[in-house]
């Protein structure tokens, strides 16, 4: 899930998020339209703020490919 959709979701502001998460409004968002990528810090409480709902995977779209039996 986008981070955008999460807080859309919960209906929380961004900058209500960036307080929790330790950044500013303005960080959470350029995460929020594609314009900044996380570190892993950020990411890692990106991913803590909202319950696992938005993965670091979410930010940089890798994709999963399961491996063969």
């Amino acid at each position: 899930m986008k981070l955008s959709e999460w807080l859309k979701a919960t209906k929380t502001k961004k900058s209500v998020f960036a307080d929790q998460i330790g950044v500013s409004p303005s960080t959470v968002t350029r995460l929020c339209d594609g314009s900044l990528m996380p570190n892993v810090e950020t990411a890692h409480r990106v991913w803590a703020e909202t319950g696992g709902a938005v993965t670091p995977n979410d930010f940089y779209g890798f994709v999963t490919v399961k491996a063969a039996s």
